[in-house]
């Protein structure tokens, strides 16, 4: 990670991709893991509160080769402005707020999202202000995640992913690193299971630019019910 008490937020790999989901009275557990690096990774539940409105948590985890190690927990707030299963184009607001292992507010995010979903294509993309906060310093940073799919099969896309880090707009570089690039192909599938609607998503994200986690694969598991 980036500093010895370094927060989750500080992000130096590559970035998740957020959906506009679930809707009204729907829950929605996902796993995210990205192991080129440090191992990160997260377990997300949301409930949709409203046809607008989805509340709820995310912890988020490092390492793998020296074991697991919780890094944060912290609410997510997801605003739904234009409804992708409505309208051609969906439109969405995500905040997540950050508290680390030893109790302290590491920092906040918040994600606009744009999601596109028509019969043979899956096009989706976060733009992502961050701040990160760690032993008094303060970093603030621009980063993006973006997916282009075509449908290959009933509930199957291929297709690639690209996400990063762009500009530090203020504060430490280490908490707002700039300029680090990844992208490579990725293949989600969706299937129902026991009932549950079950999206699974794998990709592998080669770095491209910039002295961030090392390339690996991305691994993405969504449960609706």
């Amino acid at each position: 990670m980036l500093f010895v008490a370094s927060p989750s937020l500080a992000q130096e790999g590559p970035e998740q991709l957020e959906q506009i989901e679930p809707g009204a009275g729907e829950w929605q557990a996902e796993y995210y893991g990205a192991f080129g690096g440090g191992g990160e990774q997260s377990v997300e539940l949301l409930v949709g509160v409203s046809g607008q409105l989805a509340l709820g948590a995310e912890v988020e985890f490092a390492g793998l080769r020296d074991g697991l190690r919780f890094e944060s927990i912290g609410p997510v707030l997801l605003y739904r402005a234009i409804d992708p299963n409505v309208h051609p184009i969906g439109i969405g607001v995500g905040l997540h707020a950050s508290i680390g292992r030893d109790g302290s507010f590491e920092g906040i995010e918040m994600r606009a999202i744009v999601e596109r979903r028509a019969r043979d294509w899956w096009l989706q993309a976060d733009l992502i202000l961050r701040r990160a906060n760690a032993d008094g310093s303060h970093g603030t940073g621009l980063a993006y995640a973006a997916s282009v799919q075509r449908s290959v099969g009933s509930e199957t896309w291929l297709g690639f992913e690209a996400s990063g880090q762009i500009a530090r707009l203020d504060g430490a570089a280490a908490l707002a690193p700039a300029r680090q690039h990844y992208a490579g192909p990725s293949l989600t599938t969706e299937l129902p299971i026991d009932g549950y609607e079950v999206e699974l998503g794998l990709a592998w994200l080669q770095r491209l630019h910039g002295n961030g986690a090392e390339s690996g694969p991305r691994i993405f598991a969504q449960f609706a019910f």
